[in-house]
Formats: C-alpha cells, sequence, structure tokens
C-alpha cells in the first residue's frame, strides 16, 4: 500500500510535468519563436527550482521526527539545560527515569499536549556501552503503560495493564550488537538502535484521595540499573559520554545539514530506500554530510524555500491531523507509521509520541459537528446515547479534555481540565446516555457534566480512549464513538 507521502510525491510530479506541458504547447501555438535556447534555459531552471522546492517539502517532514527527537536526548545530556525543563518534563540524564509527581494544569507550559489523565516517567536510553536493566512493580489494577520508541519516534515494544497484563519485573534492553548473557531474573528485550525513548504513563483518579500518593509510591519502586552493577549496586547506572558533537546549526541550509548528521547517527531502516533516493536528488544523501555549497542555484532557492515554508506547514497541517469524521473529529494516527511521514511528523510535533491503536484511540477537534470553529462564546452540548458511550477493556477508561489554542489546559474557576468516565458525580441520563455540557459558566442543575472553556477566544478538545475495546479502536466501526458537537439551545 502506497503512503501519503509518495501519493503526494506523485500527484506533485504529475502536476509538473502538466504544467510544463501546457506552457510548451501554449508558446508554441501562441509565438514558436520564443522558444530559444534562453527560453528553455530559464523554464528549466524554474521546474528544478521547484521540484527541489517539492522534494525539500517531503525530506524535511520525514526527518521532523528524528530533530525532535534530537532535542530530547541533547536536554539530557546537558546538565545546566536539565536542570533548567525538569519541571516542564520526566526528564533526567541518560539511562535515569525522570518522574512528573503531579497531573499537568493549567499553570504548566509544557512543549507537548499533556493529558490530565495520566502522570509521566521516563527515559532516554543509551545502551551503546552497556545492558540498562529497567525494574517495575507490578501493578494490575491501575492503568499503566510503558511505551518504547525508536529515534523517530515510531513505537516498537511495549509493557503495562494491556501488553504485560500489568506484571512488572526487571526488563534489560539489549542494542542490536550485544552479545553478552543477561542475568536469569531478567527479560530481554532488543532494540533496533543504542538510544532510544521509553514513556510512561500511570493512571490517576483525582476525585479518589490519596490516589496521586499512591501513584507517586509506584514511581518510587522504579528502577534502572546498568548491567555491570547488577547483584552489586541495584539502581545504579553508569554515566554515559554524549554520543554526538555540540554542533551549532548556522548558515546555509541548517535544518537539512542537522537532518543529515543525525542519519549517520540513526541510519533510516532500508524500507525507506525509495525516499532517500528521491532525497539525493537534492543533494541530501542518507550517510554522507549535506553540502549545500556543492548545489547549484536553482536548487539551492528551492530548498531555502522548503525550510522557509515547511515548518508553517506542519503547524498547519496538525490542526487537522489523521482521519476526518464527518461529525467534526480527526482520529490522530497511531504510533506505529511504516511509511506514512507525514502522521509521523505530526505525531511528533504536537504530541512527541503517539500510542498505538490496541493501547489507545486519539480524536482531536477544533470544529463543532456543522464545521464552525469551537469558540468560548457560545455554549454547547456534546450527547452520547448509551449504546455511543465507548466500550473499554479491564481497567481502561475515556476522556474529554479541554485545551486552548496553543496545545494547553486552560484556566477555569473550579480547576477541572477534563471529563472522564471516574469523574466524581457523573450524572446519565435515565435512558443510560450522557451529555457533557461544554461552555464558559456552569450549567444551572448539571455541574457535574460541565467541561469548562476558556473564558474567551477559540478552543479545541481531545478525546482519549485509553485500552479500547475492539469495536472502539477499529476505524472501521469506531465512527459509532464520536458523535458531534453541537451548539446548545
Amino acid at each position: 500500500m502506497q503512503s501519503s507521502f509518495f501519493s503526494l510525491t506523485a500527484t506533485l510530479s504529475l502536476t509538473s510535468s502538466l504544467l510544463v506541458t501546457a506552457s510548451f504547447s501554449s508558446i508554441a501555438e501562441e509565438s514558436p519563436v520564443l522558444m530559444n535556447h534562453q527560453n528553455i534555459k530559464q523554464q528549466d531552471e524554474a521546474a528544478k527550482e521547484n521540484w527541489a522546492y517539492s522534494t525539500g517539502i517531503q525530506a524535511y517532514v520525514f526527518g521532523l521526527p528524528m530533530t525532535i527527537f534530537d532535542r530530547e536526548y541533547r536536554i539530557r545530556t546537558n546538565p545546566k539545560l536539565l536542570a533548567r525543563v525538569r519541571h516542564l518534563c520526566p526528564c533526567a540524564p541518560p539511562n535515569q527515569l525522570g518522574h512528573m509527581n503531579k497531573l499537568a494544569t493549567d499553570k504548566d507550559n509544557l512543549p507537548y499536549t499533556p493529558n490530565n489523565d495520566t502522570v509521566y516517567s521516563g527515559a532516554v536510553f543509551d545502551v551503546s556501552e552497556e545492558p540498562v536493566i529497567l525494574s517495575l512493580p507490578d501493578e494490575t489494577e491501575r492503568y499503566w503503560s510503558l511505551q518504547l520508541t525508536d529515534q523517530n519516534l515510531e513505537n516498537f515494544a511495549y509493557l503495562g495493564s494491556r501488553a504485560s497484563e500489568g506484571k512488572g519485573g526487571h526488563f534489560l534492553f539489549a542494542g542490536p550488537d550485544w552479545r553478552g548473557k543477561a542475568p536469569e531474573d531478567t527479560t530481554v528485550i532488543r532494540t533496533r538502535e543504542n538510544i532510544f525513548l521509553g514513556a510512561i504513563r500511570i493512571a490517576v483518579d483525582q476525585d479518589i484521595e490519596g490516589d496521586l500518593e499512591k501513584v507517586q509510591a509506584m514511581q518510587a519502586q522504579m528502577h534502572t540499573t546498568s548491567l555491570s552493577n547488577w547483584g552489586k549496586a541495584f539502581g545504579k547506572v553508569n554515566p554515559v559520554a554524549l554520543k554526538r558533537p555540540n554542533k551549532k546549526y548556522q548558515g546555509e541550509l541548517p535544518y537539512f545539514t542537522k537532518m543529515a548528521d543525525l542519519m549517520m547517527h540513526s541510519p533510516p531502516e532500508p524500507k525507506h530506500a525509495a525516499a532517500l533516493a528521491q532525497f539525493k536528488t537534492i543533494g541530501l544523501v542518507a550517510g554522507q554530510a549535506f553540502e549545500p555549497e556543492k548545489l547549484d542555484t536553482a536548487t539551492l532557492r528551492g530548498l531555502q524555500r522548503a525550510e522557509l515554508d515547511a515548518y508553517n506547514i506542519m503547524r498547519w497541517k496538525v490542526k487537522y491531523r489523521g482521519t476526518a469524521y464527518d461529525t467534526g473529529w480527526n482520529n490522530l494516527h497511531e504510533g506505529s507509521y511504516g511509511y506514512n511521514y507525514i502522521n509521523r511528523a505530526e505525531g511528533a510535533l504536537e504530541g512527541l509520541i503517539v500510542h498505538d491503536r490496541e493501547e489507545a484511540v486519539y480524536f482531536s477537534t477544533y470544529e463543532d459537528g456543522q464545521g464552525d470553529l469551537l469558540d468560548a462564546g457560545a455554549e454547547y452540548v456534546l450527547h452520547f446515547e448509551a449504546d455511543e458511550i465507548p466500550k473499554v477493556v479491564g481497567n481502561g477508561f475515556w476522556s474529554l479534555t479541554m485545551y486552548g489554542p496553543d496545545f494547553q489546559l486552560v484556566e477555569n474557576p473550579i480547576n477541572r481540565y477534563a471529563i472522564t468516565d471516574r469523574s466524581k458525580g457523573l450524572h446519565y441520563n435515565d435512558d443510560g446516555s450522557l451529555t457533557i455540557y461544554i461552555q464558559r459558566k456552569p450549567p444551572e442543575g448539571n455541574e457535574s457534566n460541565w467541561l469548562p472553556t476558556p473564558s474567551s477566544g477559540l478552543f479545541r478538545i481531545n478525546y482519549r480512549i485509553y485500552r479500547p475495546s475492539e469495536e472502539a479502536s477499529n476505524p472501521k466501526t469506531l465512527h459509532k464513538y464520536i458523535p458531534g458537537i453541537k451548539k446548545a439551545g
């Protein structure tokens, strides 16, 4: 199955061909004498520039996740920077776990879209020198997950309530070249790369007094240990050296220069050969330094335009990422992307990492069911018929979370950032249906089902279903669980 990347590329290529053909035909019919050497050369230069621009946009999209991963890696290998941002993310030096020990609120300005359902723990692992063992406690009642992603922020393994039935243990992360013997009491997880990301989410029920403290106690039972310390110094990791030069990217085409360097540290998998072959036409070759000074003038101009435009294109694209449904919701693409480079870039830019569909399904909307932007000046309802309320497996749950246009939680008078199936006092109608009231002021008599909007301006809502049933996760049937938001009255 061809990806959207190649479909878009093919479309652009065909469009360019048709435009060039049309231009030649028009000129030939109107004034054949104008088709001299200079005209042809100018057209060729313009075509080459446009090709470089088009291909440069695609290359930017392909490389965006690895540049974002590099940002995360460098935060954790720079002690001064790490000290400044530790309150914003579950960050710690490589192979050490960082913890966020509370739920996000409107007071937090985070570099990703936070949820108000789980607390985060996580690490960037570097097993290039030796394996690292992650020790996790058993937790079979509460929802939790460990998500492992490569340097393109694509998922490759899971542990947790779904993947390992909540069972903990000692998990030895071994890189592709390690040939040692694992201790008998460990479970080996092989990684494609030596450097990768691990993210842990643990559900908190904030309506239960003391529940957060129980989660913090669970976090305190999580440890990492370098293999050489196993059996000697539990919980001790050996320091690892920075594996990448501390290089500042300035001058001509800094993005593509950095992307080429990152592909030397993390070579793309062979399955991406077709995309990489196209990038060669603009001088971007996996495994080689990018040398913009060797580019011809037309290619250089096209790539300069691409670097200027690509980020803004992506900022627009993440607003409507995933699959659109006629009720106004977009179903975000799962985190195992294959060849779907645009969805991979969207996920990296807005959320850093995205769950696989079996773990959780995500929806987002800026619009009501009629296609109008959601605005705090209006009042809305979201009504689920009894059979539209999402079904979950085991300790799964669903939530609806309010965000401002900056992807952050919004201030409100009752400090309620989300409505979930665990919300205290959530009221269901006599027929089993459920109505959520989305507005600035409390709905009289329905305060328990109130999701407050900002005091003014536009907003967006994310809808998450953790551990969804097959019907609620299957793209062919999940539309049943996403009714549109309607204006009240």
